[in-house]
């Protein structure tokens, strides 16, 4: 049977596959209306600047932690499988946040230029109010070293303009004293 936590990993699971369906519908929408502001902020892109792949790695994670309760029937927390299991969510994790070819890594960085010449003030606007992955309020307000650690805001991530230093974290560390 299912246990109460269990229904909260089920919820969350449902959650984040509706998370990742609803950016991918907002986001083809506003593609097709012509790209209105030159960047997604529609839905919720106004809280995550990659919905998606937000909601692509919180439903693996919960589905792992689901797989516990039938796991625990034959050894809990020592069964090998169970934690075998942990390269899946891992392994998307990864290739979501550290892959070139791919994921956040080939949206961020030196692919946000166009952003920064044709909308600078719009863009940085966005980036200082809008969580990386999570999809949250009040993003401006967090310090810059749990932006750097538990909510994924690497600084790799970041514009480098040639031969300038990465704007993001003059942006961020000035906003930290608001």
């Amino acid at each position: 049977p299912l246990t109460w936590f269990d229904w909260v990993l089920v919820a969350g699971f449902a959650y984040a596959v509706a998370v990742e369906i609803l950016a991918d519908i907002q986001k083809a929408q506003w593609v097709q209306a012509g790209r209105p502001g030159g960047f997604c902020q529609v839905g919720v892109w106004a809280f995550s600047r990659h919905p998606n792949y937000f909601g692509e790695i919180f439903q693996w994670w919960c589905a792992w932690a689901l797989a516990y309760n039938s796991s625990q029937h034959a050894s809990g927390y020592t069964d090998p499988l169970w934690w075998a299991c942990i390269l899946s969510p891992a392994f998307t994790m990864h290739i979501l946040l550290n892959l070139a070819p791919t994921g956040i890594s080939n949206a961020e960085g030196k692919n946000l230029k166009r952003y920064y010449e044709k909308y600078p003030e719009e863009y940085t606007e966005y980036r200082q109010n809008t969580s990386i992955l999570i999809p949250m309020v009040g993003y401006r307000y967090i310090p810059l070293s749990l932006k750097r650690t538990i909510f994924f805001d690497f600084e790799r991530y970041e514009y480098r303009p040639r031969g300038g230093s990465a704007l993001q974290t003059q942006i961020l560390t000035s906003s930290d004293g608001d």
